[in-house]
């Protein structure tokens, strides 16, 4: 059972010592520890060093959390107690170790100490290991209040002009850029910033910061063992797929939004829906098509899905005579849109291609209406 122990410096008050003969002598110490529920500790290991010479002793308590030790030179010596994880759980300082008495005994019970130490109203003494853990605590404290005052600022700039909060986010990322999260914020604000850009040059470049930016964020969270950070990684692949469309790579935003599929399955509809459309806004109608079907697989009722599907397939269309003739599953793609969205935003834009490649438009759609 792994116990959270107490650490406490205790200054034991220095006793006056004969002096020591020509011929060294010797004496004896036995000891035991105790946790904070008052059983033994075992495998503590107790470790003495004489605050005058240097000279160390090192025992460890057994399975009664006892130790003992013969033929130790009086002294004075500073004693740690450190438990088999490696955690040090004890401090004595300046204790004295004499002739006088044949068995120097070393008894410390943390449960007797906690207790005291609450009677009396005052607080442990730390180790220094403990104080440099405590200032790494509240320096962590310190750095992640910083970074949320940025994230802060730069949502409220955000929501007017992304262009003002970049510079906000990269404050963050500059001051820690181990967090994925941080990345994931910065490279959203410049792929929000691109959309908004109305500047060719500056739109492709803030694509492409995006694109990197997000793909740090991804990394990061790959590598992190945070469950919160992992949970994220649907959305940065989606994010990142997007500013890698607009940057002119469609089968990279593809294999990113797959990857957005497969980490976040109850979405995967959205990811190779936008797959999809990345594929069409760069003509391969084929490869389009497939991001569609794969969206309907996964979501039988993503009727947008369906919609897209139709509206590409037009693309494949031909004509013979005066006839437009569409290729196979158009008609069927536009007929289930219109089952599951009747009055959808793109209802009318259906009916007006069914009726484009002379198909039968129904005069009502939706559940349990059929054909």
């Amino acid at each position: 059972m792994k116990h959270r122990f107490y650490v406490v410096l205790v200054a034991l008050g220095l006793f006056a010592m004969t002096a020591v003969p020509a011929l060294a002598q010797y004496t004896q110490i036995k000891g035991s520890i105790k946790g904070t529920d008052g059983k033994p500790i075992p495998d503590v290991k107790v470790d003495f060093k004489n605050s005058a010479t240097g000279q160390q002793i090192h025992l460890k308590s057994d399975k009664k959390g006892e130790f003992f030790s013969i033929g130790v030179s009086p002294g004075t010596y500073n004693v740690e107690f450190t438990d088999k994880s490696g955690q040090k759980i004890w401090s004595l300082t300046n204790l004295p170790v004499t002739l006088q008495q044949e068995v120097n005994l070393v008894d410390v019970d943390l449960q007797k100490e906690k207790a005291a130490a609450a009677a009396s109203g005052k607080e442990p003494v730390m180790t220094e290991e403990q104080k440099k853990q405590v200032e790494a605590v509240n320096k962590e404290n310190a750095n992640i209040k910083n970074l949320n005052a940025l994230l802060q600022q730069g949502r409220a700039l955000e929501a007017t002009d992304p262009n003002q909060a970049i510079p906000i986010y990269k404050q963050a990322t500059d001051a820690d850029p181990t967090r994925p999260l941080l990345w994931a914020v910065l490279g959203n604000a410049t792929l929000n910033a691109a959309r908004k850009d109305t500047d060719p040059a500056s739109k492709k470049q803030k694509y492409s910061d995006s694109a990197d930016e997000l793909k740090k964020a991804i990394d990061l969270a790959t590598a992190s063992t945070d469950p919160k950070a992992k949970a994220s990684l649907g959305g940065y692949y989606n994010n990142y797929a997007e500013a890698l469309g607009h940057s002119g790579k469609a089968d990279d935003a593809a294999a990113a939004y797959a990857k957005a599929a497969e980490l976040d399955p109850p979405n995967a509809a959205m990811y190779y829906r936008n797959a999809g459309i990345t594929y069409e806004n760069g003509g391969k109608i084929d490869e389009a098509v497939a991001a569609y079907d794969k969206s309907i697989a996964a979501d039988p009722n993503a009727a947008d899905s369906y919609f897209r599907k139709g509206i590409t397939l037009l693309g494949k269309a031909t004509t013979k005579g005066d006839k437009m003739e569409a290729p196979p599953g158009t008609e069927e793609a536009f007929d289930k849109y219109l089952e599951l969205a009747p009055d959808g935003p793109n209802a009318e834009t259906a009916k007006q291609m069914l009726a484009t490649i002379g198909a039968k438009v129904q005069t009502s759609y939706g559940k349990g209406k059929k054909k």
